[in-house]
């Protein structure tokens, strides 16, 4: 059986890219106001707030910090080991690399120049000027990921199959299952692990290109350049 060609890698940040898995969880600890937020998650899951609220919540906690003082946070949030390179395989041979991420934009803009991946679609903190305004435009939760994906297959007339997807947590399963090669990237647990077609446990993560590139035609991408 023919290989499918390879057109598109989809990457999840934090946790996958990134060491820390919870990117908003690590905001609140930079900023020294992760006490005060420790009650929203459990009023989220008794279904006391939706997820928006949860978002707007955790943003308000932020309100009146500097963009510089919140981009410090990345200091103690490195790339995983093997990062730049994995991504670098990809965008050698000009296939596309996009983002889908339910952290935060402020950190995934930065990510994405720093690897010259393309778009990462996740949540926009809000400034006036350069000071956060507390309010955040939420684009991308854990249930919607998935639809997020098929929004991006469909308006580039890429199929699934020719899709790699990189994630670490439960939010990221719909998307390794539905990919032509789901790779699971130090997976979070067990079910995270199962619904991909391989998993890279440990550091350096660039050992994944050996499962593209078993999976995958690599040619390059015909239209080159990234999305």
């Amino acid at each position: 059986m023919a290989k499918e060609p390879l057109r598109l890698a989809i990457f999840d940040i934090d946790g996958t890219l990134r060491r820390v898995r919870d990117p908003w969880i690590h905001l609140h600890r930079h900023l020294g106001v992760a006490e005060q937020a420790k009650e929203l998650p459990v009023r989220w899951k008794s279904g006391a707030i939706s997820y928006e609220e949860w978002a707007q919540l955790d943003a308000a906690f932020w309100r009146g910090s500097s963009r510089t003082r919140i981009v410090e946070a990345l200091d103690t949030n490195p790339l995983r080991d093997g990062a730049r390179r994995l991504v670098g395989w990809f965008t050698s041979r000009s296939i596309p690399c996009m983002g889908i991420s339910s952290g935060l934009s402020i950190f995934n803009d930065i990510t994405a120049r720093e690897l010259r991946m393309g778009k990462v679609i996740s949540n926009e903190l809000q400034f006036d000027g350069d000071i956060c305004s507390g309010d955040i435009f939420v684009c991308v939760h854990d249930d919607n990921k998935v639809k997020v994906m098929d929004e991006l297959l469909e308006r580039y007339g890429i199929d699934a199959e020719q899709v790699v997807v990189f994630g670490d947590g439960t939010g990221d399963i719909p998307l390794l299952k539905k990919a032509g090669l789901g790779v699971a990237i130090c997976p979070a647990n067990d079910k995270v692990q199962a619904s991909a077609k391989h998993a890279v446990s440990e550091e350096p993560i660039d050992i994944a290109i050996r499962f593209v590139e078993s999976h995958f035609r690599v040619d390059g991408n015909e239209a080159g350049g990234g999305y």
